[in-house]
């Protein structure tokens, strides 16, 4: 009979780990997987009402001139204007198909009426860009942050460093440029100009960009499954097929996420900063709804 050592110790004559050792780094592999996908996200900065002065910093990858990254959310709200989940669109900031754009598509096709589908447009992916920027009017203008941008402003930004040959990337004499926010709501306009002057922006600053591969990397398959959750919720209970309105209601299975193409949506208005809903599934938010939601596109 083998003794209780040889039960729990690497097999020397094929070299191969115990099924103990194999269990206890699977467990491992999952312990760090859940660790990550509950690790807070950063907040992105946005720009402040007026005036803001800004130097656009350069890429953060080794040998890679790449200096921006697209960037999308769905804001799933509920017909009283809750919050129930929100969640990364992949087809906004990965280009790839996006499961919850579809399930969202799907949802839309199966409204019963208008006032329906226009609760599930609002959970259209929102479309921004991201950068790392210095924000010179803000408490610490030295502190490299994710600057979150509309697609507007950011075309007006890239065809002034088109303009000027990539001069605002610059670190040795990065041209400060004026970014304005005016308005509120619908009427929010936004603008971009370069200014006279310039900055050299010091060694350590560079030091600290944020890699913005890491930050967009937020697919989690639970919360996934509860942002289609929560438009299957959303969409509420359809009345059945070829029955009377008094019939017994059910969801649609088409909610469930077809595999395929997924709707490229194009920009639709951030959100007020609503509380959820008392009751409602948490969409493990590390970050307070204020944060999640920009101001409304121009």
């Amino acid at each position: 009979m083998p003794d209780d050592e040889s039960l729990t110790a690497p097999n020397l004559l094929t070299n191969q780990p115990t099924k103990e050792l194999m269990d206890k780094n699977k467990l491992m592999e999952m312990m760090l997987a859940k660790k990550q996908s509950l690790k807070k996200t950063e907040k992105t900065a946005k720009l402040e009402a007026g005036e803001n002065r800004v130097v656009i910093l350069p890429g953060w990858r080794a040998e890679d001139p790449t200096w921006y990254h697209d960037f999308g959310q769905h804001f799933i709200k509920d017909e009283a204007d809750q919050i129930k989940a929100v969640y990364l669109c992949t087809h906004a900031t990965f280009e790839k198909d996006c499961a919850v754009c579809s399930a969202l598509a799907a949802a839309t096709r199966a409204a019963a009426d208008d006032s329906l589908t226009e609760v599930l447009g609002k959970a259209k992916a929102s479309r921004t860009v991201l950068v790392n920027a210095l924000m010179l009017d803000s408490k610490e203008p030295n502190t490299p942050v994710i600057l979150e941008l509309k697609r507007g402003i950011f075309e007006q930004i890239l065809d002034i460093v088109i303009e000027y040959e990539g001069a605002p990337l610059d670190p040795n004499a990065a041209i400060i440029l004026k970014l304005s926010r005016d308005g509120k709501g619908l009427n929010t306009k936004y603008s971009a100009m370069p200014t006279a002057k310039t900055l050299k922006v010091p060694a350590a600053v560079l030091g600290k960009l944020h890699n913005l591969d890491d930050y967009v990397k937020q697919e989690s398959e639970e919360q996934e499954r509860r942002a289609i959750g929560a438009i299957n919720s959303v969409a509420g209970v359809l009345p059945a097929p070829g029955t009377g309105a008094d019939a017994p209601r059910t969801r649609p299975s088409a909610l469930s996420a077809p595999k395929g193409a997924s709707a490229d949506f194009e920009d639709v208005p951030d959100f007020d900063a609503t509380p959820i809903a008392s009751g409602a599934s948490d969409p493990s938010l590390d970050s307070d709804i204020d944060a999640l939601l920009g101001e409304l596109p121009e």
